[in-house]
């Protein structure tokens, strides 16, 4: 059996946007917003929080592939 050595990009992608979407959904169900608002609120958060969060989730997989060389 081989060990991979280099970290899995999408997986870390994946799971950074995921973490992102429920960072964004978290802040999103707080009080002090109509129920339109909140939607809309949802949605800016959820892509926002998203893309940051693959983003993030790409440079630790850079650095751990760095780290191993």
């Amino acid at each position: 059996m081989r060990v991979r050595r280099n970290p899995r990009y999408a997986a870390f992608l994946g799971t950074g946007a995921v973490v992102g979407v429920v960072a964004g959904i978290v802040l999103a169900v707080g009080p002090g917003a109509g129920v339109d608002d909140r939607v809309r609120l949802l949605a800016y958060l959820c892509a926002l929080l998203a893309g940051l969060g693959a983003l993030l989730g790409g440079v630790v997989a850079l650095l751990l592939e760095a780290r191993r060389r």
